[in-house]
This record gives structure tokens, C-alpha cells and sequence, in this order.
């Protein structure tokens, strides 16, 4: 599982571009020293951009989590809408779970899989037929 780039070093980035690009340019520019002060403001720069570039990234992985979660719940839905048919969709129900257990083990890991099968304490209410379990589970 890849954790991606922590805040904090972003934030560091950008605070060591703030003080390149606020402080140390200034401060060369003041005592007319050009070679340093362009110098430091291409620092600063080049920081910059390796933070927007670490936000990016960080950002579409996001976004890629989004929308392969969205897709599962999609999935959710077509098989409560199959929650009529006789006999149930149970082998196609337990592969779903399979993947969406194995998706959130390897992409955001082990504590969001335990949080999908973790019913332990739980007590549901309803007639406790293999379709109403079903059916909570396909809930969350």
C-alpha cells in the first residue's frame, strides 16, 4: 500500500519557498547582489512547483479512490436490485464483497477493510432471512 506524500512535507516545501521567495530575494535584492537573488527566486520557484506537483499527484490519487468507491457502490445497487430474484445472487454478493474487502486492504488498508466487516455486537433487526442479511449487507 503506498501512503503517498505526507502533509507535512508539503507544507515544508512551501514554507521553505515562502522563505526563499519572501526573505532571501528580498534580502539579495536589497544588498544588490542580482547573481543571488535570481538564484534564490529560482529556488523558490522551483520548490513551488515541486509542491503544486505533489499536491497534483496526491490529489488524483484521490480521485482515482473516488471514483473505483463510486463504482462499487454502483455495483451495491445492481445487486439489491436483484434482491427479488430466486435463487439469491449470493455467489456474485460474496465475490462483490471479496473485492471491495481486498481494494480497501490494498489501496487504504487494513483498518477501512475492517470497518466494512466488522458487524461484531451488531444486532440487526429483521426477519433474519438469507435476503435481509443480504440486503444489510449490501447497506454497510
Amino acid at each position: 500500500m503506498s501512503k503517498g506524500t505526507p502533509d507535512w512535507l508539503i507544507e515544508a516545501d512551501l514554507f521553505a519557498a515562502s522563505i526563499l521567495g519572501g526573505g532571501a530575494v528580498w534580502y539579495f535584492r536589497s544588498q544588490d547582489d542580482w547573481y543571488w537573488t535570481v538564484l534564490t527566486a529560482g529556488g523558490a520557484f522551483l520548490l513551488f512547483c515541486l509542491a503544486m506537483y505533489l499536491r497534483h499527484r496526491r490529489s488524483s490519487r484521490n480521485r482515482r479512490h473516488a471514483d473505483r468507491l463510486s463504482g462499487f457502490l454502483v455495483e451495491a445497487g445492481q445487486l439489491r436490485g436483484r434482491l427479488n430474484e430466486t435463487p439469491l445472487p449470493v455467489a456474485d454478493h460474496d465475490e462483490w464483497v471479496d473485492r471491495v474487502q481486498k481494494y480497501l486492504r490494498d489501496h487504504l488498508g487494513k483498518a477501512y477493510e475492517r470497518k466494512l466487516s466488522d458487524f461484531s455486537g451488531m444486532t440487526f433487526h429483521g426477519d433474519g432471512s438469507e435476503r435481509f442479511m443480504m440486503s444489510k449487507s449490501l447497506d454497510g
